[in-house]
Order: C-alpha cells, then structure tokens, then sequence
C-alpha cells in the first residue's frame, strides 16, 4: 500500500474516533449513577465536565443544567443555585444581548453540522432552570426569592411564545437560501420516496405528540400558583386562581379535581375563609428522553451515486418510571394525577424545531458529498492517487462532520405526579410510590400548608424526599 495512503487511512482512523466523544457519551456515567440513586457518584463523575473548558465550553449551558439536576438529589442545594444561576445568566445574556450568534453559528452548522452550535438552551431548559431554581426558594420557605424565580419561568414561557416561530421561520430561510446558494432542491430530496420513507417511518409517531399549548409546563405553573396561595395577599390568592384554573383546562376530566381544589381554596380565601390545613405532594418520576442518531439515505441527484447517508436526530423515551402514588393520612387516602408529561414537553419543542433540523441536515450532508464526488472525478482524470486520497479525505470529513446534534437535558423527569390531603391532627403522612415502594413517615404540619417534593428516577430506587412546613394558626 502506498505511504500516502497508510497514513491517511491511519488519520482517518485518529479523527473518527475523536468525533465520537459527543455530550451524551461523556453524560453516560453520570446519567448512569443519578438513574440508580447513587447521586455522590453522579456529582465526582460531572466535575470533570465542568471544569473542562476546552472540550465542552460550547456545552456549558447544558452541563450546568445538568448540574443542577444532579446538586440538587445529592442535597447540595448550594451548588444546584449556582449552576442553574450560571445557565440562566448565560441563556438570558444569549436571548437579550447577542442575537447575532446564533446567525452566526447556523451558517457555520451549515457547513459542518449542528453540533458545532453553542448551545444556549431549548424553550423547555429555560422553563424547568427558573422552575428548580424558584422550587429550591419554596422548599427553603423564601417566598420572595421563589417568587422572583418563577416570575422568570413565566417570562421564558412568554418570550418563547412570542419568538419561537420566527426563530424557526428565520433558520428555515437561512437554509433554503444555503440549499439555493449549493444548487441543491431540498423539497425534492424530500419528496423522493426513500427518503420520506425513512422519514415517516421514524418521525411519524413523534410528530402526532403535543405539549401543553403556548409553551407551557402545567407543573412550573402549579408551583407558581402555589408559592401565590402560600403568600397570601389579595392579588396573590387572585393569581393563585388564575393558575390553578389554567392548569385544571389542560388537564384530561379525571385529572382536575386536585387542582380545582386548590382553585376553589383560594379563591374562597380571598373572601376571607381560611385556606384548610394541607399536604401538597410532588412526585418527580422517571428520566427524560434522550436523542439518538437515526440514519436515512438522501439523493444526490448523481446517476453514479444516487443516494448517502445523512445523520438526524430522533428523539426516544426512557422506560422504568414508577407510575404515580398514593398519599395516606389521618385514616385518609389519595391518588395522585398526572401533573405534567415531560416527554410531551420535550416532543412539542423537538417537533417545532425538526423541519429546520432536517433541512440544514439535507444541505449539508448533500453538499459536502457532492463536493467530494465531483472533486474525486476530476483528479480521477490526472492522477489514481490523487483520486484515491480524495475520497479518502472526503470521507473523513463527511463521517467526521455527519453527526447529528444528540444534546439535550437527560436529568429531567419523564413524569410530574400530584397528590393533595387534608393535613392530619397525627402530623404524619405514608407515600407508596406506584411501584410498591413505601415512604415514611414524614412528619407534616397539622395546623398549616406542607410541601412534599420527592424524586424518584427509576423503579426500585428509593427517592430523595425534601419537604417544607408552613406553620398555621392553632
């Protein structure tokens, strides 16, 4: 074998290596220890994502979410605050101060891939960072600083629904133009019926799940009604209502009955009846879903060859949740609801942003394999080793280069349960998770408001369980 060739097969196999250590496969053991409660393992194994600057500066954002997640299991309360205040800061300096970035960056993803991106944070990153960050305060009694957190939930909500649209419209553009610019017909690629093929076959379930409307997470918005009831004031038992009542709207029939409970609770305080002694109970359950690679052949338009194989993201869902609970006290018994379907969160964000994914990927992919093509043709016409190291770089760059964009926030939920009961004279409540695993029991306040949140991220494992009492009038 030629000198030239060894060595550019050898580099090929150093640089596809190299390309495999994506977001996901560093989260691995860190995903691992949290999924199985071993939480101290989960924050030694992200320290080195933190601290390092090098590999994963353009990931900042998200390993600071995750820390957040992690810190906040492992009872590290401090550390949790101040990860989710760096992710915050870093997507709202991104969303007010530099626009320009993004632009930037998507013209450059355009010719390399996605993965490139500086990643500043889905719509539902933003929500849930305030939410844990405004959870934190409420399970540490600072309603105040709670208040403020979820203030800024709502803000993220708003501003998503005012932005989101032309941010996609904007993408989408950026990539017709590219497509247009490369002399390559996207709408055809997409209509040729092996690629769609592939497309409905892996996008078609996905693309049938909706969230909760206008960007909305039911359970950030019940814990900023709660947080209002538990202020107390008129205007805040008036917007304590107006949650509790949105909630109850996107809710199923069966569902509504806890949170108009809560409704009709604070709704009569603000006529002066005394809001009855209660226990609030939030189960956590379940991990996130998680991004894969999917594989889809894409024409060319070249008679010599027709199709390659390009690289999209497809979103898939974590089993081994437990499935509810039941909340006992005082000779009294509840069921939980589903509060809120983070995979329905996850999937409508997904879906909003998937035609602009498919269509940068198209480009790119297409392009680059052109490029290569034509570019071997022609040194195939001067010099075979010329030819043969052309293909052999082109390759390497497109393998290289062809990787689909897997970030996203693994320590999430899968699922948010509620469950509410009279508080008991006894002071004491028992939780059975719905896998059969009991908790407790946890001491309560019999005069005034608990909050009971507990997480639970895999069937089997015990949750961590944080509470707060409000004491009440005797």
């Amino acid at each position: 074998m030629h000198m030239n060739t060894t060595r550019a097969l050898a580099f090929a196999g150093l640089l596809l290596a190299s390309t495999a250590c994506s977001h996901q496969n560093r989260m691995k053991p860190v995903v691992a220890a949290y999924a199985t409660g071993d939480y101290a393992v989960a924050t030694l194994e992200l320290t080195p994502l933190l601290e390092d600057r090098r590999e994963s500066e353009k990931d900042r954002t998200l390993y600071e979410l995750e820390a957040g997640a992690v810190y906040m299991a492992a009872g590290d309360l401090e550390k949790a605050g101040a990860a989710l205040d760096a992710a915050d800061e870093r997507m709202w300096e991104y969303l007010d101060d530099a626009p320009e970035i993004r632009v930037s960056e998507q013209a450059a993803a355009i010719l390399t891939n996605q993965t490139i991106i500086t990643y500043y944070g889905r719509t539902h990153d933003r929500i849930m960072c305030s939410t844990y960050k405004g959870l934190n305060h409420l399970l540490a009694s600072d309603l105040e600083k709670a208040g403020v957190s979820f203030r800024r939930a709502q803000e993220w909500q708003t501003d998503a629904y005012d932005k989101n649209a032309a941010e996609i419209e904007e993408l989408e553009k950026k990539s017709d133009e590219a497509a247009q610019s490369k002399g390559y017909d996207t709408k055809r690629a997409m209509e040729d019926p092996r690629t769609k093929q592939g497309f409905d076959s892996a996008y078609g379930p996905l693309r049938e799940m909706r969230g909760y409307g206008d960007f909305e997470v039911p359970y950030s918005t019940f814990l900023r009604g709660l947080r209002f009831q538990l202020a107390g004031g008129a205007s805040e038992l008036e917007q304590a209502t107006g949650c509790f009542r949105r909630i109850a709207g996107m809710l199923p029939e069966a569902d509504r009955e806890p949170v108009l409970a809560d409704a009709q609770a604070a709704e009569a305080a603000m006529g002066g009846t005394r809001i009855p002694p209660t226990v609030y109970v939030l189960l956590e359950s379940g991990m996130a879903p998680w991004l894969d690679e999917l594989r889809i052949d894409i024409p060319l338009f070249l008679q010599s060859v027709p199709y390659v194989g390009a690289a999209f993201p497809l979103l898939k869902f974590t089993e081994g949740a437990p499935v509810g609970m039941r909340i006992r006290a005082g000779g009294q018994e509840s069921g939980a609801i589903l509060l809120t379907d983070m995979d329905r969160v996850v999937a409508e964000d997904f879906n909003r942003r998937l035609p602009g994914i498919i269509t940068v990927t198209l480009v790119s992919s297409a392009t680059k394999a052109i490029a290569t093509y034509l570019a071997q043709e022609a040194a195939s016409q001067q010099n075979s080793n010329a030819a043969l190291l052309i293909a052999i770089g082109g390759a390497i760059y497109q393998v290289s280069t062809n990787s689909a964009d897997l970030r996203t926030w693994l320590t999430l939920p899968k699922h948010v349960y509620y469950a509410r009961i009279p508080a008991p004279a006894d002071g004491v409540v028992e939780i059975e998770l719905g896998d059969g695993q009991k908790v407790g029991p946890i001491q309560v306040e019999s005069t005034g408001p608990t909050i009971v949140h507990l997480r639970a991220p895999r069937i089997g494992v015990p949750p961590v369980v944080r509470s707060v009492r409000f004491p009440g009038a005797a």
